[in-house]
């Protein structure tokens, strides 16, 4: 059922919400599960002009404020563009769906990109570039999941610890000696980072669990303040972990080849 190009799925084992505008899903809830995996700020406009903060917003080509594609919008232009529904399929065990953006042509990119979800026990998403061109075309990524938490004061995040990481705050590298808890505004960048990441989160008493493929970055981020799109303290209730290829670590993709970043998210008890 769409509504306001906002698409609802459900069956028996999750239900979740997709955004046309942007490619976001915006929610994704297990059946068996009282809390949705992804948070969304309460204070969205959901205008189809501002990207939309929370769920997975889709930062391409061009994360941040990178030089790289320095013509593009901050974060590319992928969260501020509707996307196209390809395909649907939902039964009673699984729930499919393939979005589909082609550049405007403003932006002179001979490029397309493909979005394709899949649930079943788990949340299965996968972002497809194509080079449409006859020259190299290089371009960075990064799924910005805001993952839905008790309190930023109630998580550890494994599978971090021993990895180095560049703060954005300061621009200095440092390497994480420990699982990471976070205190105060955090905004970095773990480098050639590739193994599972899990939330543990002693309040709702869940773990999720971070799966990636094709990712060599980890982006963590949290602003330690409200910003327009969230209600009073909304910003102590998500973290954003986010599979990436970023900086360095950007992606060269050859003429008329694909590359696809994909992450695999599930909850333990």
């Amino acid at each position: 059922m769409a509504d306001n190009r906002i698409i609802h799925l459900q069956n028996q084992v999750a239900e979740c919400k997709i955004s046309l505008w942007g490619g976001n899903l915006l929610s994704y809830r297990p059946r068996n599960e009282k809390k949705d995996v992804f948070w969304l700020g309460d204070l969205n406009k959901f205008d189809n002009v501002q990207a939309i903060r929370g769920g997975i917003p889709i930062c391409w080509p061009r994360f941040a404020e990178e030089e790289l594609n320095n013509h593009l919008p901050r974060h590319g232009f992928a969260r501020l563009s509707m996307w196209h529904l390809q395909n649907v399929n939902v039964d009673e065990d699984k729930i499919e769906a393939e979005l589909f953006l082609e550049p405007d042509p403003k932006y002179n990119l001979n490029l397309s990109v493909r979005l394709l979800l899949k649930i079943t026990d788990k949340l299965e998403y996968a972002l497809e570039t194509t080079n449409l061109s006859d020259e190299e075309f290089t371009f960075s990524e990064a799924l910005h999941a805001y993952f839905n938490v008790s309190s930023i004061e109630n998580i550890e995040i494994k599978g971090l610890k021993g990895h180095q990481y560049k703060n954005s705050l300061d621009g200095k590298i440092y390497t994480l000696d420990k699982d990471l808890q976070i205190k105060g505004e955090f905004d970095s960048i773990f480098l050639n980072q590739v193994k599972p990441i899990k939330i543990i989160d002693k309040g709702f008493e869940r773990t999720i669990v971070l799966e990636k493929q094709c990712s060599h970055t980890t982006v963590v981020w949290n602003p330690a303040k409200d910003l327009a799109e969230m209600s009073q303290k909304q910003y102590k209730t998500f973290v954003c972990v986010e599979p990436s290829n970023v900086g360095k670590y950007c992606i060269k993709l050859a003429p008329h080849e694909k590359h696809t970043i994909s992450a695999r998210i599930s909850l333990e008890k």
